[in-house]
C-alpha cells in the first residue's frame, strides 16, 4: 500500500461554513481533512455532497482526506457496508479506517473489544480501491503497539493518531515516542517507509521531525480573535506577540493590532485575515526568529 504523501500541515475544514473553505478565496491548499461527522449530523449537506461527490460539492480540486473520528453514538450507528455506501458517494481521495472509543478508565476488556474492532476493520476496509490511513488508537500503549503492527502487516504506511484529548491532559509526551519507535522497528525492513499524522492537536511539537499535522483549530481559534504565533495560540493583545510584524501572505506586514483594527471595520475580513494566518504559520517548517 502506498503512502499518502501527507504535507506538513493539513487544514481540516467545516464542512458546514463556507469561511473555511479558503480556496474560494483564492488561497489555495493541496489537501484537506473533511470530517465525516458533520455530514452524518446534517442532513442537507450529506445529501448535497452525496449527489455531488466531495470534489464538486466543496469546488476544490486538490487532496480530500476523509476524516472518521467522530463522536461515540455515530460510531456505533455505522457498519462496514454503511461506510463503503458513504465512500461510494462521497468520492474522497483517502479516508481513515473507522474510528473506535477506548478510554483508560473502563475494564481493559471493553478497550480490548473495540481495539479489536478497529483492527477488523482495518482487515474489511482493504477491499476498497480509496487509499487508506490507518489509525494509531488504544488504551494503553500495549493496545497501541498490537493494534500498529496488525495494520502493518496488513500493509498499511500512512496513520493518523487522534490525539487532542492526550494533547489537553498534557499526556502526549507519554505515548508519542513509543508510537514513533514502534513504527519504526515495524517498517526496519520495509523502504518505503511510513509516515504519521497527529490529528486534533492544535500546536507544534517542535522536538518531534517529520510528523505532519490537521486541526480546525485555525479556523475555530481564529473566530474567536487567536493568532498562531511559534507554536502556540495567542489572544491578539498579548504583548508578547501584539506588535510583532508578520510578512506571511495573509499579514504582508501587519501586526496583530493591525488585526485588532480592521476587526471594528471589517470583521470578517478581519477573521478571514487570521484564519490564513493561523494556517500558515501551522504550516511552518522552523521556528521563528526572535527578536
Amino acid at each position: 500500500m502506498e503512502r499518502i504523501n501527507f504535507p506538513r500541515f493539513i487544514p481540516e475544514i467545516d464542512a458546514t461554513d463556507e469561511r473555511s473553505w479558503v480556496w474560494m478565496d483564492g488561497f489555495q491548499v493541496s489537501a484537506v481533512f473533511v470530517p465525516l461527522w458533520q455530514l452524518l449530523a446534517n442532513e442537507d449537506v450529506l445529501a448535497q455532497a452525496s449527489s455531488k461527490g466531495l470534489h464538486d460539492y466543496l469546488g476544490f480540486d486538490g487532496k480530500i482526506l476523509l476524516s472518521t473520528v467522530m463522536p461515540d453514538e455515530l460510531i456505533d450507528r455505522l457498519e462496514t457496508k454503511d461506510y463503503f455506501r458513504l465512500f461510494e458517494d462521497l468520492r474522497p481521495d483517502a479516508t481513515m479506517i473507522p474510528d473506535n472509543y477506548t478510554y483508560t478508565d473502563v475494564p481493559l476488556y471493553q478497550s480490548w473489544s473495540q481495539t479489536i474492532r478497529l483492527v477488523s476493520f482495518a482487515n474489511e476496509f482493504l477491499k476498497l480501491d480509496t487509499p487508506l490511513i490507518g489509525l494509531v488508537k488504544g488504551a494503553n500503549l500495549r493496545q497501541m503497539d498490537w493494534a500498529i503492527r496488525k495494520q502493518v502487516e496488513m500493509g498499511y504506511a500512512s496513520f493518523a493518531m487522534p490525539a487532542r484529548e492526550l494533547f489537553e491532559e498534557e499526556r502526549l509526551d507519554e505515548f508519542l515516542p513509543y508510537i514513533l519507535l514502534t513504527l519504526k522497528r515495524s517498517f526496519r525492513r520495509n523502504k518505503s517507509g511510513f509516515e504519521l499524522l497527529l490529528y486534533g492537536v492544535g500546536a507544534k511539537l517542535w522536538e518531534y521531525k517529520d510528523i505532519s499535522y490537521s486541526n480546525l483549530s485555525w479556523f475555530i481559534r481564529a473566530k474567536h480573535g487567536e493568532y498562531y504565533w511559534d507554536g502556540l495560540f495567542h489572544d491578539l493583545r498579548d504583548p508578547m506577540i501584539r506588535f510583532e510584524e508578520c510578512y506571511c501572505e495573509a499579514c504582508g506586514g501587519m501586526m496583530p493590532q493591525d488585526i485588532i483594527d480592521l476587526w471594528f471595520e471589517d470583521r470578517e475580513r478581519a477573521m478571514k485575515t487570521l484564519a490564513i494566518h493561523n494556517l500558515l504559520d501551522l504550516s511552518r517548517l522552523k521556528r521563528r526568529r526572535r527578536r
